[in-house]
């Protein structure tokens, strides 16, 4: 591809490393056919583009991996349940917020372990559940996690069938993206582009209430080249607010993920840089942490150091929120969000216990944003129980962290990108 068909492609300019790794790697088909979209979306001013400023939610979906095969049975029920809860309560009315206002649920991100194991059974109900959002106008993206692994993931080549060539791979998913899926109000997602020929490192685009967000979804503990990749998709995008959802980016108790740590990439035999990095060493040997449009990340992976059900006291919990400074030029304000219920969904309790946890099962992050007020807003819902997590009692498992009333978990200063003073659109990476 030349820089002037880039240009009429995309609208912008872009670094020639990226250029040359389209060409390189001849994944010319699945990433322009996202691109074409993308730019006659910047062609047309969209009615949320106008009226920027509606409040919306992404739901974020903590590793589902034991609702695919046993939870409640090995026919996915919970799942798809919890997948129709989101589309049925798209416009619920969160009240715990100031004022209160319309969900308006745009988009689903998942952060790996769509099923425990890769026996087909697992993966049927897997899309079937993850089929209902396509079905409705819904759209998602989520990168593979370690159960998505065959037999794990020392080898590349053990990514399971529906990320390699499946449900999940590059080439499904960007069919169903075609040109784009209308979010309704004027909002859009579209495909992007995939570092191979498998889900395993993909790039989405959403454009809601007029604001554009790149969405990184990053194999588990990626290697150099996916990192380089992902670089590149960043700043080809500059004017995207960009976000990374990958399986194991923080632990249950809020600290990057280093490889000599429990579940690290060290537990799972897998060799160092180039071929994995932590969450750590992509932070800081890689350089995550100098991304100039980098406002978020997404993960789950980690595991309390004893499930709620078992009565045990664990320091840890089921969902963290962390910033962090980035040492980027812009020197923003990383927002770092954990959630992992999957020790709940194991036990798969059908009574409700406010006090152990147990029947608070098939579990959503709604993370809110309100740019009008400038804020980031997160909350916390078991979809079977209809109960809402609480921020961690000291004396939990012994004190009372569900309700029955919604419970507002944060609310952040948020921002997005700075603005160039005239025309509206985030300013140029340098």
């Amino acid at each position: 591809m030349t820089e002037l068909e880039y240009v009429i492609r995309h609208g912008g300019l872009t670094p020639k490393a990226f250029l040359k790794k389209i060409t390189r790697r001849n994944f010319g088909a699945t990433i322009l056919s996202g691109l074409a979209g993308v730019a006659a979306s910047r062609l047309i001013k969209t009615p949320s583009a106008e009226a920027a400023g509606a409040d919306f939610t992404i739901a974020i979906i903590p590793d589902p991996q034991y609702l695919a095969c046993s939870c409640p049975d090995g026919f996915g029920g919970y799942y798809s349940g919890m997948m129709n809860w989101i589309v049925n309560n798209r416009n619920m009315v969160f009240t715990s917020g100031t004022p209160p206002f319309g969900a308006n649920i745009k988009a689903v991100v998942g952060v790996g372990d769509c099923v425990n194991s890769t026996g087909t059974n697992e993966y049927m109900n897997a899309e079937t559940a993850w089929t209902i959002l396509d079905t409705n106008g819904i759209a998602f993206t989520t990168p593979p996690g370690n159960h998505d692994y065959s037999v794990g993931p020392s080898s590349r080549s053990n990514l399971g069938e529906q990320f390699a060539t499946g449900y999940f791979s590059a080439s499904n998913r960007s069919s169903v993206y075609g040109s784009g899926i209308d979010l309704g109000g004027g909002d859009k997602a579209h495909w992007i582009g995939s570092y191979d020929t498998t889900g395993a490192n993909t790039a989405v685009k959403f454009v809601i209430s007029g604001i554009r967000m790149l969405i990184l979804a990053m194999d588990f503990f990626a290697g150099n080249d996916a990192w380089s990749w992902a670089y590149d998709v960043m700043r080809a995008h500059f004017d995207c607010e960009c976000y990374i959802t990958t399986h194991a980016w923080l632990t249950s108790n809020g600290s990057h993920f280093q490889r000599t740590d429990s579940y690290g990439p060290n537990s799972y035999s897998m060799a160092d840089a180039p071929y994995s990095n932590s969450a750590a060493e992509a932070w800081s040997s890689i350089g995550v942490n100098t991304w100039p449009n980098l406002l978020g990340t997404f993960s789950g992976h980690d595991l309390g150091p004893a499930s709620a059900s078992t009565g045990t006291p664990s320091p840890a919990w089921f969902w963290q929120q962390v910033p962090v400074k980035s040492d980027s030029s812009r020197g923003q304000t990383v927002q770092q969000v954990f959630a992992n219920s999957q020790q709940l969904d194991s036990g798969c309790s059908m009574s409700v216990n406010q006090a152990s946890g147990a029947g608070q099962i098939a579990s959503v992050f709604l993370l809110s944003r309100r740019p009008s007020l400038g804020l980031l807003e997160g909350r916390m819902i078991s979809t079977q129980s209809q109960e809402w997590f609480q921020s961690k009692s000291p004396s939990f498992p012994g004190g009372t962290s569900w309700s029955a009333s919604e419970t507002l978990l944060f609310s952040v200063p948020f921002a997005g990108l700075p603005r160039e003073r005239d025309s509206g659109r985030p300013a140029e990476i340098n």
